[in-house]
């Protein structure tokens, strides 16, 4: 598919993304191989924004099955896939958004080896209590790490290169524990995971992250959006 990009054969399915995504860069993200660590709220979003943009290859990490409190903000949690593997319900609906997309699950749980080989890793855990494991596991590789949370009305979002500080030494506690507290809106849940996609796919391209280094706080109730900067404090507000 990339070589075929390369040589003027866009597929149509991509043609709205010209000028955002230059011919180049649509091929490298055919050639790109990305690991979706968790397929719940945030990484169904992801996926299914992944899958559209064309990213060649999705490697779905998730032990979970989809059960129906995941209704109210999984892209995943349907009527028809109650119980299913969340893994498979992430092959099958990327396989309808898009056919040109490969995605490979692993429904045994997030592991060392998994990070090998990948661009780039997508953090869609829910709570804390593995982040700091998966920012490892990344820096080890040598890879970006785009992580993002949510509870209540708050959308956090990242990018940590390795060696860097991330969400990771930022959000603490018990798993699940703010979000059992604060609820899980569906509308935070998929802003957030637009902004990892969005970071995830120019990343890919090519271009500088924008949230490198800094954690973007986003306050959905009162539309306040500010970023701290992870190495020096408070960056700003808008």
């Amino acid at each position: 598919m990339a070589e075929a990009i390369e040589k003027g054969e866009m597929p149509e399915r991509y043609q709205r993304n010209a000028q955002t995504l230059r011919p180049q860069d649509q091929a490298s993200l055919a050639r790109a191989r990305v690991l979706l660590v968790g397929c719940g709220g945030l990484g169904g979003h992801v996926l299914e924004f992944l899958a559209r943009a064309g990213v060649g290859t999705i490697l779905a990490c998730d032990p979970d099955r989809i059960e129906l409190h995941n209704a109210n903000r999984q892209l995943l949690a349907t009527s028809a896939s109650l119980g299913r593997p969340k893994v498979q319900a992430a092959c099958e609906r990327a396989a309808e958004a898009n056919p040109l997309v490969t995605v490979e699950p692993f429904p045994e749980g997030v592991h060392a080896r998994l990070f090998r080989g990948v661009g780039i890793a997508v953090d869609c855990l829910g709570g804390a209590a593995h982040r700091k494991v998966v920012q490892a596991m990344a820096a080890a590789a040598n890879i970006p790490l785009v992580s993002a949370g949510v509870s209540g009305w708050t959308a956090l979002v990242s990018v940590t290169w390795p060696g860097e500080t991330g969400l990771g030494e930022f959000m603490s506690g018990p798993e699940n524990g703010s979000e059992l507290a604060q609820g899980i809106p569906s509308p935070v849940v998929g802003f957030a995971a637009s902004l990892q996609a969005a970071e995830v796919i120019r990343i890919l391209a090519g271009a500088p992250s924008a949230l490198r280094g800094s954690l973007l706080v986003a306050d959905l109730a009162e539309m306040r959006f500010s970023t701290v900067s992870l190495q020096t404090g408070f960056d700003g507000i808008a």
